[in-house]
């Protein structure tokens, strides 16, 4: 049965996690460990009694059944109609303004109260229906559970009459894909390494393979002020393409440095071509010295099957072209094109790590995340672990990046995926819009200079993890297949060219 979960703000958390940090560090110190390492793995040991303390902590959990309020000083289990809901407003023991709050009643009079405090601290407990003094809760996304409550008690006296019917757009279809069985995805950027005969260490060429990569995705996440910096500089791609070509030569040759920029031309096109072919509107394709190149849409993907492919179209264009030099090797017996096949490859390699934010990552957590969205969030916690012990057995700092940048995008994939799992417990989705949501804010206590911008986009998210559709077993089978075969097949040309001087270097990164 579907159903949402609303949980109280969590607050303190970084201060128990620096602690945590400091923790392992000492005892790190103590045991002989790295300092960094130690350190990390308190800081996750803090985070993880955290998070599980607070999922096991008050929650209240909404179904197409009723209301459930669990783990708290008072629990009930109401269906929606036997709900009673109202509002009120209490003071603050500093004597600063009335905190606004909504409170729920089950028929038993067992009572919850919750409100957006908008980090003003504690107010005043309440009366509640049994007469004993209720806290007032500030709840996360608590507008949205205030709008179920309007459409499921039903309570639609809370908006003003006004707002009842407010006519909004329909919601964007699904794009079909042109061919049949063709799935498609998001846009994803890509990573940037190269290697030449006596001028990189393997270790280098990981660096670079992975550094490349989450540049680009570093820089993709940047926000408004990104895509205004991405749209500035639309004109001059070439200008920045050469400028890449530049950057990159610095630490190796010229010839190496202009194929690095094509690889990353073919592997980035990849990801552009299936998006334009599942009806994603491409923004561009652009480049950033030093960093790699991204491929930005316009569009969030709107199915799984879409992910997995645009996820994979850019390490399938990649990983085919590098049997261009792996031929031009063949033909001449050129030491330079066998390292930079094998550098090519390797770069579509990293690529394919299945960790959350390369490309391997989002296709694997579209296959998880067709069976449940429980067991998206549980593949993505694994791929980080696993970027953590590669980033420890191959000496590679870098991968902290990986591993952090993961977890961000983690949390935000996971509090979207709540947000749209309540959305599609709304009987009547089409009837509310963001001024609705702006308007129960208030009902509750919208927070002094509340960003009516964040609360926009944090809709957007929610209702495109509402709308996304899952994978069928055929369609998962047939991916993970493509996935399994391009990793096959890199791996093979690395381990074809291990035995050359050039090639031999890109390679050792796999060792």
């Amino acid at each position: 049965m579907e159903h949402a979960v609303f949980r109280p703000l969590q607050r303190g958390q970084a201060k128990l996690i620096l602690l945590g940090a400091t923790g392992g560090l000492l005892a790190g110190l103590l045991a002989g460990m790295p300092p960094l390492l130690a350190g990390l793995f308190g800081a996750v040991a803090a985070a993880i009694a955290t998070s599980a303390r607070h999922a096991a902590g008050l929650r209240v959990v909404a179904s197409e059944a009723g209301l459930q309020v669990l783990g708290g000083p008072v629990a009930f289990d109401a269906a929606w109609g036997d709900l009673r809901l109202g509002f009120g407003r209490t003071t603050r023991p500093d004597g600063g303004d009335l905190q606004r709050y909504a409170i729920l009643a089950d028929p038993a009079g067992r009572t919850f109260a919750f409100g957006e405090l908008g980090g003003l601290g504690p107010c005043h407990p309440v009366r509640g229906a049994d007469g004993r003094p209720v806290e007032v809760v500030e709840l996360k996304d608590a507008a949205l559970l205030l709008a179920l409550l309007v459409q499921r008690v039903p309570a639609w006296q809370v908006l003003p009459e006004w707002l009842r019917d407010v006519p909004l757009p329909p919601p964007l279809e699904p794009a079909t894909p042109p061919g049949a069985g063709d799935p498609a995805g998001p846009p994803r950027e890509e990573p940037a390494s190269g290697v030449e005969p006596g001028r990189t260490s393997p270790r280098r060429v990981g660096v670079w393979a992975v550094a490349a990569k989450l540049g680009a995705k570093l820089a993709s996440s940047l926000g408004a002020l990104g895509s205004g910096l991405l749209k500035a500089g639309k004109g001059s791609n070439l200008a920045m393409a050469a400028a890449s070509a530049a950057a990159y030569s610095i630490f190796f040759t010229w010839q190496f440095g202009v194929l690095l920029v094509l690889q990353l031309v073919v592997h980035e096109y990849g990801h552009v071509h299936a998006m334009r072919r599942t009806g994603m509107r491409v923004r561009g394709m652009y480049f950033v010295p030093f960093l790699g190149a991204i491929s930005v849409s316009e569009d969030a993907y709107t199915s799984r099957r879409q992910q997995a492919y645009v996820a994979l179209a850019g390490p399938l264009w990649g990983g085919l072209f590098t049997l261009v030099p792996l031929a031009a090797w063949s033909l001449t017996g050129s030491e330079f094109w066998a390292g930079v096949a094998a550098a090519w490859a390797v770069i579509n390699l990293v690529n394919l790590l299945p960790v959350a934010p390369l490309d391997g990552g989002r296709a694997l957590a579209a296959f998880a995340s067709s069976f449940s969205s429980n067991l998206g969030v549980a593949v993505g916690v694994l791929g980080l672990a696993g970027a953590v012990a590669l980033g420890v057995t191959m000496g590679f700092s870098v991968i902290w990046i990986v591993a952090l940048l993961g977890v961000m995008e983690l949390v935000f994939e996971a509090q979207a995926r709540a947000g749209g799992r309540a959305l599609r417990l709304l009987p009547e989705p089409a009837r509310f819009g963001p001024v609705h949501y702006q308007f129960l804010r208030g009902v509750l206590g919208q927070p002094p200079g509340g960003s009516e911008l964040a609360l926009a986009r944090d809709l957007v998210r929610m209702e495109q993890a509402a709308r996304i559709t899952p994978m069928r077993k055929g369609q998962i089978l047939a991916w993970g297949l493509l996935y399994a075969a391009l990793t096959v097949g890199l791996l093979a040309v690395v381990a074809l060219l291990a035995h050359l001087p050039g090639a031999g270097e890109a390679a050792g990164i796999l060792r």
